[in-house]
């Protein structure tokens, strides 16, 4: 700021005054110019055009002068305390943007949502793997045997199951298997060290364990008489082997297995990296999951929901979205171990959708490009760079890039946005039924543009300190 405003310049005849003008070039990314003029402020805004726009700036001029009329309303407000946003604006972002009330059958469990789908094409393809394939139809028989063997152990509604198994058709049942018995799975890989697993198997509380003799043979822990005598298992824990113990759940019934479980009763515990301390397990109930399914249906066509490619692995929430959102409307999940499989998976001509990171996404289409059958994309899990977003559309016969957002404790996605490749990146819209807010580290809404406008509040939060010093 500037303490008094260029005097005007008066000569014979003419007149000269400060105005407005075009420089050329902003030394600054932005720079607000204040001074006095007798009882009035003057200033403006300068700033670099290849950073903001026109739009951007009028706006922020308009919370500049909202913070202003602040602080003459109520001068002992704290800084962080004085308003910026306009009433329009406070009810475009808590209320207009937020009504996402859509018809959805919440009251559903994520395998009653299957088992639908299974009852109306049992001969459709459900999921596929290095060129084998179950129907709906196999694929709810094996899941119910399974069920059948885990309520027989004691499994039911809020009883955690792990599953730790090799990547394939068995995975897909073990998950189906655990869900229809009532149970929560908790999935576990066995790459991961000793001590986790352990950390995992107790925090849980893991009442029984689905695996395979070789993976846990390969790490040394011997089964003997039905049971692990490795020290790693608690005497408690029901172990399954899928191949040992399949001859024992083949006998059991095909039939759905009727067991009460409510949308308020858990699906799932999965559990974070831990990269910040302990992991901690992420609790999500069935009526969170359906509505992220249904979602999905309304906005992904059955065409989209053909062929979804399924690469992520089942200890991350993405494969959620990969697994049981094609299952509940009539798609297939091309399985792969992960996303750099994908042209060499025997199904990569039917894939229609991939749900996958940015940095996955990067390195596929560096390398070979993307199947033609593949016509959706969804980035996840990372910043998707607007250049990453403008090679997809121009090196593929991809329609549609989708960038989503969401923690694993909000059921795998909170937010949506169909990115093209000009407009401006955003967080997008929250998902059917549900609300987000966006607030600024003192629990204020912000305004549209926050990652360009957090760069400067603090700056008008320095300027207003300023003015309410008694020196100004």
């Amino acid at each position: 700021h500037q303490s008094e405003a260029p005097p005007i310049l008066r000569l014979t005849g003419l007149r000269s005054e400060p105005m407005e003008t075009d420089t050329g070039a902003a030394k600054f990314d932005l720079t607000l110019s204040l001074m006095r003029g007798g009882d009035e402020l003057i200033g403006f805004f300068e700033y670099d055009s290849a950073l903001l726009d026109a739009a951007f700036v009028e706006r922020m001029a308009g919370h500049w002068q909202i913070l202003l009329n602040g602080i003459v309303a109520d001068a002992s407000l704290p800084v962080s305390k004085l308003p910026l946003l306009t009433d329009a604006e406070r009810r475009q972002l808590l209320i207009e943007w937020d009504r996402t009330a859509a018809d959805s059958a919440e009251d559903l469990c994520i395998h009653e949502l299957f088992e639908a789908q299974a009852k109306f094409s049992p001969k459709a393809r459900a999921v596929e793997f290095n060129g084998e394939c179950l129907t709906y139809g196999e694929l709810n028989s094996r899941a119910n045997r399974l069920a059948r063997h885990l309520r027989s152990l004691g499994v039911g509604p809020e009883r955690r199951v792990g599953l730790c198994i090799e990547r394939g058709l068995d995975m897909i049942v073990g998950l189906l298997g655990i869900l229809k018995s009532g149970g929560a799975y908790v999935p576990l890989d066995l790459a991961y060290p000793r001590e986790r697993i352990e950390f995992m198997l107790q925090d849980a509380q893991i009442s029984a364990l689905i695996t395979q003799s070789a993976l846990i043979e390969n790490r040394g822990w011997k089964i003997e008489d039905g049971d692990s005598r490795s020290p790693i298992f608690s005497p408690s824990l029901k172990l399954i082997c899928l191949d040992r113990d399949a001859a024992v759940v083949a006998r059991r019934s095909a039939a759905n297995v009727k067991v009460k479980v409510d949308p308020e009763n858990l699906a799932y515990v999965i559990y974070t990296s831990g990269s910040t301390g302990e992991p901690k397990g992420v609790a999500i109930e069935h009526h969170s999951a359906a509505a992220l399914l249904h979602w999905a249906r309304s906005v992904f066509s059955a065409d989209e929901l053909a062929g979804v490619f399924a690469s992520t692995s089942i200890c991350f929430d993405l494969s959620v979205f990969e697994i049981f959102v094609p299952l509940s409307w009539g798609g297939t999940v091309i399985l792969a171990e992960n996303a750099l499989q994908l042209h060499s998976n025997a199904a990569k001509d039917r894939i229609t959708l991939i749900n996958t990171v940015p940095s996955a996404m990067r390195e596929l289409i560096a390398d070979v490009g993307l199947p033609a059958s593949v016509r959706t994309v969804n980035l996840a899990g990372e910043p998707l760079g607007q250049d990453l977003v403008r090679r997809i559309y121009e090196a593929q016969t991809v329609q549609k890039v989708y960038d989503l957002y969401g923690p694993s404790e909000t059921t795998t996605y909170s937010t949506f946005t169909l990115r093209s490749p000009g407009a401006t990146a955003t967080i997008g819209r929250p998902i059917a039924n549900t609300r987000i807010y966006i607030l600024d580290a003192n629990i204020q809404p912000v305004p549209v543009g926050v990652r360009q406008f957090a760069r400067v509040v603090s700056g008008f939060q320095r300027i207003v300190t300023v003015f309410l010093s008694p020196r100004w």
